[in-house]
């Protein structure tokens, strides 16, 4: 029913009008959205509570419009809004602000702000430390508190670890998505990831962080990759971060190009009121005697008549967050001494190379001891990591591996400080600290040195002549050409498809040569040219295997004589641990295992090899030993080959120790699926010939090299090992490295994104690597 009183003029009601019925495939997607938002709230509460957002209250970070000519026109943004092809937005123009003049706002008006916008796009920009992440992260709690059932599911991502000269922001946000929400890697009911379906589907509000991280040079590659990406979505939301210097240097004229961020607005955090920071410091200073310590100061900050620089640096968010840590203790802390005792392992520097002595904050105002702002953000940076590791009263929280650890404060330093330096140096910067990366931390020959030595053995139990050796050594150099015409796909298996079909033509072509040379040829040769094809199958994609397969099997089915006598096991041996070192070392992936799955291609392949196998061992000892051979074979093989990564099932968002939990399972179940299936082979076939004994030998030896390259080859686990062994004997790291990184995330040192970590500020990371 409807009441009404004194209408002037002509009233027009319409009608509520439902919303269609979902059909069985967006039904299914509106339900992908709804976990996908589950599980990003469940995240974001949780760091949002080990950030201390909340703790008292958010600092009331305040914003302007950005300058007008860093942005598209006002006019421009509504055209698009209005008339832009393929656009199926249902914001109303009603709720629209009428100019960037609107956008001004501070706390939680943001989700106004972006729902003003035209577009839906917002560009957020400000200077270091001045709260651009704290209002990210509020932002998405804020829209997640306010979603309803099918609006999109603002995921914030920072931009670090991406490359835009490699790859373009769809198929790196598809795997990023991917590791920081496992299930959005599986395929949905198009076949296409799960996170590709979302992002196509607007089902997404991307919040992009970070993009002054991204390489000066890249930075306008990268702008025109979100572009691209903005114009095949033309109803895809984006908010997108960035240091205000190092965007205007961006997007301003540069050898007469200039470039915009396609259909954004922009606004410029401003700095903090400083009566908003006194009291702030003051109702987080836990009582009366430490909000006095702080009245001492900002009352001696307004009876100067000579400004005093710590006014104006308390102004930024970070700097008022190092002050409140480092002169505000936790309740759960006490300060009994300068270093905590250490409880634990872990090898590092003195404690007081690394500390900063830390008083009442009334120091801060000491000309003599800090005469410049510059010399106070020094020492509160220098100060974050002594009072964040400052003795605990509470029990010690359980690593990732349900022990307890402490590190004193020399320790913590010394390490994180390591770390800041690798993300500084060898990783060119970026701030997202992922454990599979330490992997390259080490030298990258490493794994496939350790490989190769176990597969030393395997070489010298092989019956056969040294060209067995030289025929592996030939098809891998032959592979390892071919990855420039043909580079490793994400599976392995095409490439060891190639490395089937070339082992049989290379095996058919060099006995056919030997036939018409009339050259004796023992059916050994056959069966040894089909095994020596398919090792260069995981250097390259089809056709490197292809070429590498035909290369090895023909050296080993052509090239028999002479046998080389005694030195034959020696070849092999070098033969063995070459390739393997080669094919551990190149062809591993980059990006960690979340779980196995059956690969159709893996199986034909397993079972492929099998069956010619079998055929090549009847050939040299009967229907028999051919058929068990083959079968042996072909069950092992197709069950090592058609196990393959894969991303596990999840509804909630993934940490680093639940990442390098499921690639460690992975890595173990690949290997020992791989070794049972070649040892069981190489058994069964050396037994055949040379008797029970000698076929165990070379089923063992053969099984433990190849699982464990197998396993490396899956999974990020085993190179990771590694490192982290490598680097904890020379002192760079923590023996426990994934507690360590644990902790230092529930002390607030290390934010978390997902699966990955990072310094609690880019700064902090920045002081830490120049520290001497």
């Amino acid at each position: 029913m409807i009441q009404g009183r004194d209408f002037l003029g002509a009233v027009t009601i319409n009608r509520f009008v439902d919303r269609p019925a979902e059909g069985p495939g967006d039904a299914a997607l509106v339900q992908a959205a709804d976990d996908l938002a589950s599980a990003v709230q469940r995240q974001w509460r949780e760091e949002a509570a080990l950030r201390r957002l909340n703790d008292p209250y958010p600092l009331p970070v305040r914003w302007r419009p950005a300058e007008p000519q860093l942005m598209e026109s006002w006019r421009s943004l509504v055209r698009l809004a209005t008339t832009g092809v393929g656009r199926a937005s249902s914001a109303s123009p009603s709720g629209w602000a009428s100019g960037p003049e609107e956008l001004t706002g501070g706390g939680g008006e943001l989700v106004r702000v972006l729902a003003s916008v035209p577009t839906g796009r917002l560009v957020l920009l400000g200077d270091p430390g001045s709260g651009k992440s704290m209002l990210l992260v509020r932002l998405v709690l804020d829209l997640l508190a306010r979603r309803r059932r099918g609006d999109p599911v603002p995921v914030l991502v920072p931009l670090a670890s991406w490359d835009p000269d490699r790859e373009d922001l769809d198929l790196w946000l598809e795997q990023r998505l991917g590791i920081d929400y496992p299930w959005l890697a599986d395929p949905g009911r198009t076949g296409t990831a799960r996170a590709r379906e979302l992002l196509d589907a607007g089902a997404i509000l991307l919040l992009l962080d970070g993009l002054d991280e991204i390489p000066d040079r890249v930075r306008g590659r990268a702008i025109a990759r979100i572009n691209d990406a903005l114009g095949h979505r033309p109803d895809l939301g984006m908010v997108l971060s960035s240091r205000s210097a190092p965007f205007a240097a961006t997007v301003r004229a540069q050898d007469g190009y200039e470039v915009r961020v396609t259909g954004a607005a922009g606004v410029e955090a401003e700095p903090l009121d400083l009566d908003t920071v006194a009291s702030y410091l003051r109702d987080s200073a836990g009582g009366s005697t430490g909000e006095a310590l702080w009245l001492e100061v900002f009352a001696a900050l307004d009876a100067g008549h000579d400004p005093h620089p710590l006014g104006q640096l308390l102004t930024t968010p970070l700097m008022a967050y190092l002050a409140r840590v480092a002169y505000n203790p936790s309740p759960n802390t006490v300060e009994d001494g300068p270093y905590a005792p250490a409880v634990g392992s872990g090898r590092g520097p003195a404690p007081d190379e690394h500390d900063a002595h830390v008083g009442r904050p009334f120091e801060l105002l000491n000309r003599s001891r800090f005469p410049t702002d510059t010399t106070i953000r020094e020492h509160l940076l220098d100060a974050f990591i002594p009072a964040s590791y400052a003795r605990d009263r509470a029990p010690v929280a359980a690593g990732p591996s349900g022990s307890r650890h402490r590190w004193t404060r020399g320790q913590a330093a010394h390490f994180l400080t390591f770390l800041a330096r690798d993300l500084e140096g060898r990783q060119q910067g970026t701030t997202d600290l992922r454990w599979w990366d330490l992997a390259d931390a080490a030298p990258r020959i490493l794994a496939g040195v350790a490989v190769g030595l176990v597969a030393v053995p395997a070489g010298l139990v092989m019956p056969f002549g040294a060209w067995l050796g030289v025929g592996m050594l030939v098809g891998v150099a032959v592979a390892m050409v071919g990855r420039r015409w043909s580079p490793p796909a994400p599976s392995f298996n095409r490439g060891l498809a190639g490395g089937l079909i070339g082992s049989l033509l290379g095996s058919a072509f060099g006995l056919g040569m030997r036939l018409a040379l009339g050259i004796p040829s023992p059916a050994g040769y056959l069966v040894s040219g089909l095994a020596l094809g398919l090792v260069p199958g995981f250097l390259g994609g089809f056709r490197a295997g292809l070429a590498g397969g035909i290369a090895a099997s023909f050296v080993g089915a052509f090239v028999g004589e002479p046998e080389m006598g005694d030195s034959a096991p020696l070849v092999n041996s070098v033969g063995f641990g070459v390739a393997a070192a080669c094919v551990v070392t190149l062809g591993h992936g980059r990006l960690p295992a979340r779980g196995i799955r059956w690969s159709p291609l893996g199986i034909l392949t397993g079972l492929g090899g099998g069956l010619a196998l079998g055929i090549a061992v009847t050939l040299q000892g009967g229907l028999l030993s051919g058929l068990l051979s083959g079968t042996v074979a072909a069950v092992g093989g197709s069950f090592g080959a058609g196990l393959e990564a894969k991303p596990a099932e999840a509804t909630v968002a993934a940490d680093p120790q639940t990442v390098l939990g499921q690639d460690r399972v992975t890595f173990w179940t690949t290997a020992a699926a791989g070794g049972l299936a070649i040892g069981l082979a190489a058994a069964v076939v050396v037994a055949s010939a040379l008797g029970p004994w000698r076929g165990a030998a070379a089923g063992v030896a053969d099984g433990l090299a190849t699982g464990l390259a197998w396993g490396f080859l899956q999974a990020r686990y085993g190179s990771f090992t590694l490192a982290r062994w490598w680097l904890a004997l020379r002192g760079q790291v923590p023996w426990r490295l994934m507690s360590f990184l644990a902790d230092a995330h529930r002390r607030g040192v290390l934010r978390q994104v997902g699966a990955t970590y990072q310094l609690r500020h880019a700064e902090v990371q920045r002081r830490l690597a120049r520290r001497t």
